[in-house]
């Protein structure tokens, strides 16, 4: 029976689709920083036990589930009440409200006067449970973000101001329970925020799993998030365990977040605010503790607006948003990254690498590139690079030839050279020339990665550094067709 308070306009807050522009920046965070300091606005909740055997305790929470009861295992635990059950109640985050779930306790559970199974909650009401009475207080509280002067933060690269500004935001947000949505194009470093997320938080000692959206075909995506039963459907020999479960108790960073289909985000949603999945093929609900990070390189704002993302998931997804600068933005960190993925190179296979730097020229001409795979690109370049290098100093000669010919730089070598000449027809212009030369390219790269990776498009669209769209759409381009299985 819920609580009567739900239905009054003046104790909940608003939904989140009648939000304001302005309003709705209580609920959802979009960091700019390309100012010099910002306030982060996270939501907390206090839990102050104000009467019974456990008067005095108090918690003070941001996470979406908070679970009371006498086990060890709760958030609040009140072992000293023997009328409070062992998993008595919790509190779920449903979008911009607090919902209080009975769990079928022995003494119930009580908002005012009123036994409830489910009762949103209002600020200040007060929640009796056995014969302990708690208040709950809803919090907002503003955390300074400042700059961190540093090359980098856990596995992050980057001294320029924009990456500096992220740094600080990281180190607000980890310690936080808040979930993040990551935006990012392809390449820009999305994985590595979120393990420095994971790493800087409370849950660094549980698992970090990572869940590519865009990576498995619809039909097997619930099976593959929730897990199956032994016998669920055709195939399935033996009991899975979805990613939920694989992450209890650490943090699930879903990429490529915009690749999910509509059909099944309302029980992706419903299974963030009630903490609880259920395998494909089971009966019981199955309870879970993880934080969400997620990251995509579409614009989810627009999505929603267009109706291809569910407004509901997107404020519970992202309490904070967080844009990665693309590499062109940030050219400063050309040869700071250089420097480190030559050194990691080296260290991994010295026999292969023995490049220690590369010259500046061959920087100065990186540095007029606008890296659509962004770092990861980079990355792929200094490895072909220093491969081919026959001293200890990479020259523009090294650089692979693609590069240099979008620069509107022919490779200097006579074999190069001659081929391009037997290859264009008399007459050509310098533009076609080229157009000519980078197509030829980019199809004997697209087809040595397919095959390199038998066909799978997005190990083939990882090493490439950019999406799987982009990857059909060269496919289609040069009427490259994927064999029958």
């Amino acid at each position: 029976m819920p609580s009567n308070h739900r239905n009054d306009p003046r104790k909940r807050s608003p939904a989140a689709s009648t939000l304001t522009p302005e309003e709705r920046q209580l609920y959802t965070v979009q960091v700019n920083l390309a100012a010099h300091s910002e306030m982060l606005k996270v939501e907390k909740s206090r839990l102050v036990v104000v009467d019974g055997p456990n008067t005095g305790r108090e918690l003070v929470f941001a996470k979406s589930i908070v679970r009371i009861g006498s086990n060890e295992k709760n958030d609040l635990v009140l072992a000293e009440d023997n009328t409070v059950s062992r998993f008595h109640c919790e509190i779920r985050q449903v979008r911009d409200e607090y919902l209080l779930v009975d769990h079928a306790s022995t003494n119930g559970t009580y908002v005012g006067k009123l036994r409830v199974r489910e009762a949103f909650l209002y600020p200040n009401c007060e929640i009796l449970v056995g014969n302990s009475l708690i208040r709950f207080v809803p919090l907002v509280e503003e955390v300074p973000i400042h700059p961190i002067e540093d090359t980098h933060y856990g596995d992050i690269i980057g001294s320029a101001p924009a990456m500096k500004k992220i740094y600080g935001l990281l180190d607000k947000v980890a310690p936080s329970e808040l979930s993040v949505v990551i935006e990012g194009e392809t390449g820009t470093g999305k994985e590595l925020v979120s393990r420095a997320i994971h790493t800087h938080s409370r849950r660094k000692d549980g698992p970090l799993v990572i869940f590519d959206c865009s990576a498995f075909p619809e039909n097997l995506l619930e099976s593959e998030l929730f897990g199956h039963e032994k016998g669920a459907f055709s195939g399935a020999i033996r009991t899975h365990r979805g990613v939920f479960e694989r992450a209890e108790g650490g943090t699930v960073f879903f990429d490529e977040l915009g690749e999910m289909s509509v059909s099944l985000q309302p029980k992706f949603l419903r299974a963030l605010e009630s903490g609880e999945i259920r395998r494909v093929g089971g009966e019981r609900p199955i309870r879970v503790d993880v934080r969400v990070v997620a990251a995509t390189n579409r614009d989810l704002a627009q999505m929603v607006e267009e109706g291809s993302f569910r407004r509901d998931l997107f404020y519970r997804l992202a309490k904070v948003r967080l844009r990665l600068p693309p590499l062109r933005e940030r050219s400063e960190d050309l040869g700071l990254l250089v420097d480190h993925f030559l050194s990691d190179l080296r260290t991994r296979q010295p026999a292969v690498h023995q490049a220690r730097a590369f010259s500046g020229e061959a920087l100065e001409l990186m540095g007029q590139y606008d890296w659509p795979g962004n770092v990861r690109e980079l990355r792929n370049v200094v490895e072909r690079a220093s491969t081919f290098a026959d001293g200890d100093t990479v020259t523009v000669e090294d650089l692979p030839h693609d590069l240099q010919a979008r620069l509107g730089r022919p490779p200097r070598s006579a074999a190069s050279a001659a081929a391009i000449v037997a290859d264009i027809d008399p007459g050509t212009g310098l533009k076609e020339a080229k157009e000519k030369l980078i197509e030829q390219f980019e199809r004997d790269y697209l087809v040595g990665l397919l095959e390199r990776h038998d066909m799978n498009i997005s190990q083939v669209a990882r090493e490439a550094g950019i999406d799987r769209r982009h990857v059909y759409r060269l496919m289609k381009k040069y009427d490259i067709t994927l064999p029958d299985r």
